[in-house]
């Protein structure tokens, strides 16, 4: 039977950078590339992903990368991580996504000119797909999820310990599940619905009857009972779309599809004649390419089921909903206007209208603010500032709490059917805390995993399968006991508009110093030969006090440095790294005494 890895390279005990390794025989899988966006503290970050030198330094054992849906947690490193791989152009990569993912991916991939795109492959997989590797005895099959994007995807991975003959490819040795992102919704929606026929059928393929491993998200496994019914706004904004007098600004997350398609339904069940105008380049691309399907003459097109809309606005139809510009929007006053953006972005655009700052939306009187996507962790400030200044203003607003509409992740429940209908013979949470993957453990151990066989990583613990079992005697499933050896070295890297990689925690701990504590440059010019001071010594601060009219300070300032370089004049050797360095020292002991603050010091020194 095979050697079967399984490795997080970023995604466990954290919320976002989702990266997850499956290795078979030496070959790596890699089975979705995200990032996570930084705290309030972490200053001029725009951006956190993973660590890649793995993948890096085993680039020619990758035989592809698996997307399951494009949010940012699950693909927003993508990009950094095909720069990493393609940029000596030795070898090609292969993508594998749904449609919707694929043509995310290439809008991504446009603002990213670094990469070598002639050396990665994007290959569209449907929910009845199966993938062949058949030089090294593998193959996968795909199976729609329903999540809060249409198309995403769940994988079956299937080894074989023989070649693939032709009549024999519905047989596996190993077989293991990978779900990061799906809740059971028994309703039919088109291209959101989990296919569980499609799983049933996935699951009698394997040939032992039992499912090595499955893989599940556990983000919301605190949750007690299924997320379904209880993610759904459409009965929320339906009384709302019939009774507002005038606008109706909703603010979602821009990859959020499944509420944006609520808004659609909820407009068309109430007969609304109120037009649409979306405010979030993202989402419009996304809308136009899934318009544009009919167009044969459109290069980007979309078949997207179960959105009811339409650009023409001499259409007709009345099961379509009319999707305006925001400049004829800004004509009438019942239209919907969509405000769309990632993460912490939305609340930012949102403040920007609240505090008329925004070039296309202006509030009036008469609008109606619905917040329809509660914060995601890590937002919540950004939400509640965000609130705070919608409140200032004179619209209505309301808000649509967590406790009114679940996120589109699985709770206990969902956890615990899933792990019935596989029956897998070990369980592993990904995506969240630890008290997550307590809560996700304890619900497969209820399904009926053994106890021991339900285990919770750390990122980069390598869980190796040998012959049907896990291989590691010393793994503990007391996280406080661990002493598995087998790591790979994993951690964050920091982006910021320079470049990547190059930020560590002296410089952000600089910025925060910078915002708290404030600056002090201070400069002098000094003769080359005599050493002596030839300028008047210069003191400029930002952030800590006015100097301008506080002349007994600035001379204090200007009498610490001069004794400082007089001193240095007096010794035997005159360095002027170490006059800096004392300049820094004295001038914040000085600094802490008279203001409490520890202001970052500049020292200048010019030598003529």
């Amino acid at each position: 039977m095979a050697k079967i890895k399984f490795v997080a390279l970023g995604g466990l005990d954290e919320r976002g950078k989702n990266l997850y390794l499956i290795e078979i025989n030496n070959n790596i899988f890699v089975f979705d590339v995200g990032l996570k966006f930084p705290e309030r503290e972490m200053l001029g970050i725009d951006v956190i992903i993973p660590d890649f030198s793995y993948l890096k330094e085993n680039r020619h054992r990758i035989k592809g990368i698996f997307i399951s849906k494009p949010s940012d947690d699950n693909f927003g490193a993508l990009p950094y991580l095909l720069r990493d791989l393609t940029k000596d152009g030795k070898y090609k990569i292969d993508i594998y996504s749904s449609e919707l993912t694929k043509f995310m991916i290439e809008q991504k991939l446009k603002y990213f000119r670094f990469i070598n795109s002639s050396n990665i492959k994007l290959n569209i997989v449907k929910t009845n797909d199966r993938i062949y590797f058949d030089d090294i005895n593998v193959f996968i099959d795909t199976f729609n999820t329903t999540s809060s994007i249409p198309g995403s995807l769940g994988f079956a991975i299937h080894s074989r310990n023989k070649p693939l003959r032709e009549n024999e490819k519905n047989y596996a040795d190993e077989t293991i599940f990978y779900l990061a992102d799906y809740i059971f919704d028994g309703k039919e929606n088109n291209d959101f619905t989990m296919n569980l026929n499609r799983i049933a059928k996935i699951r009698s393929v394997n040939k032992t009857n039992q499912i090595l491993l499955l893989i599940s998200e556990a983000i919301t496994a605190a949750r007690k009972d299924f997320t379904a019914p209880h993610h759904k706004i459409q009965s929320l904004i339906e009384p709302i779309i019939k009774e507002a007098p005038g606008r109706i600004i909703l603010a979602c997350y821009d990859q959020d599809l499944f509420r944006i398609n609520e808004i659609f339904q909820a407009m068309y069940e109430t007969g609304s004649e109120r037009k649409v105008a979306i405010h979030g380049r993202t989402l419009s691309e996304i809308l136009h390419a899934i318009a544009n399907n009919s167009d044969s003459k459109s290069q980007e097109k979309l078949n997207i089921k179960g959105f009811n809309f339409t650009f023409n606005p001499g259409e007709k139809s009345k099961s379509k909903i009319k999707i305006i510009s925001l400049q004829e929007a800004a004509k009438s006053k019942d239209n919907v206007i969509i405000v769309t953006g990632s993460g912490e972005r939305l609340f930012a655009k949102m403040t920007k209208i609240a505090t008329n700052n925004d070039d296309e939306l202006t509030l009036t009187a008469d609008d109606t603010v619905i917040l329809a996507t509660p914060p995601i962790p890590g937002n919540e400030l950004a939400h509640a500032a965000t609130l705070d200044e919608l409140a200032r203003t004179d619209v209505k607003v309301i808000s649509i709490s967590e406790k009114q509409a679940l996120d589109l992740h699985a709770s206990y429940e969902d956890i615990k059917l899933l792990t019935n209908m596989l029956e897998p013979k070990y369980f592993v949470p990904i995506k969240g805390l630890y008290k997550h993957f307590n809560a996700a453990r304890n619900a497969a151990i209820e399904a009926g995993v053994l106890h021991n066989n339900a285990l919770i990583q750390d990122n980069g613990e390598i869980l190796n399968f040998n012959n049907g079992a896990l291989s590691d005697a010393s793994y503990n499933t007391n996280l406080r006991q661990k002493t598995n050896p087998n790591l790979i070295t994993t951690g964050d890297v920091y982006v910021d508009g320079i470049g990547v990689g190059d930020i560590g925690a002296i410089v952000i701990e600089e910025r925060r110093k910078l915002m708290s504590d404030g600056v002090l440059i201070t400069g002098l010019t000094i003769d080359r030969k005599t050493k002596e001071i030839v300028s008047l010594v210069d003191a400029q601060m930002r952030g800590v006090v006015y100097l301008t009219n506080n002349d007994t300070m600035l001379k204090n300032i200007q009498n610490i440095i001069i004794k400082i370089v007089e001193k240095a004049q007096q010794s035997n050797s005159f360095n002027t790294l170490e006059i800096k360095n004392r300049i820094k020292l004295e001038l914040q002991d000085f600094l802490k005494k008279e203001t409490g603050k520890v202001p970052m010091i500049l020292p200048v020194i010019n030598e003529i």
